[in-house]
């Protein structure tokens, strides 16, 4: 893929990329921006019935991207042009995260109610087990069903915010949760966020003196299937990130009164009884 136009183009059929104008948009941006990535879900039914939601103008929505669960990409407005997708936000002091950044939006029904017989979306479609994520969101404690995310739709928003980054002057990848805490819920913990954020931010080629500095440090994994990371040792202190799933390697930084302060590419504190040595 390449932008062109500030549109994003297919090369070489790695992807599929068409375009469907929404008229749910504003002016350009300012200069220098956008500067950050909002990642969002739909809760819609399937990728067509979004875009045509999108592109509707009674909606008084829309996103720049939308990704199908096989990976197929529509996009809405162009990269230059602000899309309505964050609504109500604010983020590092500043409001209305429309005139900053660009939406994607991936086809994904998102939190699921639980019946006697299977997990069901709020259009009543039953998903498989298989495809369910049980776990409670960043922003609350209680345990909830979601759908899982294809690794179609996660490959191809890596991708595409790592060609975004090239394009603009791109420095942050949140969630709409993150922006709007107190009404939504997407992308929620079904969805690699900060993986992604190490990604395309931070980098996937390694850093040698890092990993030497790494090494004096004692190392654990976590053994609980999500685990919260604090900003302080404390089971109050606000999240830092997304939970740390089972498995997730540690760099074991201090410890302190049955907390350990970690390091997996960020800091925070995590509970002492959920990590196991290694």
């Amino acid at each position: 893929m390449e932008i062109s136009n500030h549109k994003l183009k297919c090369k070489n059929g790695d992807f599929s990329v068409s375009y469907e104008e929404s008229p749910n948009c504003s002016g350009p941006f300012a200069n220098e921006l956008p500067d950050t990535i909002v990642i969002h879900y739909t809760a819609g039914s399937s990728l067509s019935s979004s875009v045509n939601w999108l592109t509707n103008p009674q909606a008084k929505a829309s996103a720049h991207l939308v990704i199908g669960k096989s990976g197929e990409i529509v996009q809405l407005v162009p990269f230059n042009i602000k899309a309505w997708h964050a609504g109500r936000s604010i983020w590092k002091g500043r409001q209305g995260l429309n005139h900053f950044s660009i939406g994607i939006e991936l086809d994904n029904a998102g939190m699921l109610e639980k019946r006697a017989d299977g997990f069901y979306t709020c259009f009543g479609k039953r998903i498989d087990n298989s495809q369910v994520v049980l776990a409670p969101h960043k922003n609350g404690r209680e345990e909830k069903a979601w759908e899982a995310f294809t690794e179609k739709q996660i490959d191809a928003v890596e991708k595409i915010c790592l060609i975004l980054k090239e394009e603009y002057p791109i420095t942050e990848i949140v969630g709409h949760d993150d922006i709007a805490p107190k009404r939504k819920t997407d992308p929620g913990p079904a969805f690699p966020l900060q993986n992604l954020r190490n990604n395309v931010l931070i980098g996937r080629a390694d850093n040698h003196e890092d990993e030497a500095s790494e090494q004096r440090l004692s190392a654990g994994i976590v053994s609980a299937d999500y685990l919260n990371i604090r900003s302080s040792p404390d089971g109050n202190s606000s999240l830092v990130s997304e939970p740390l799933p089972k498995g997730t390697k540690l760099a074991v930084i201090e410890e302190k009164a049955g907390w350990l302060r970690v390091k997996v590419i960020l800091e925070g504190w995590v509970s002492k009884k959920w990590v196991k040595e290694i």
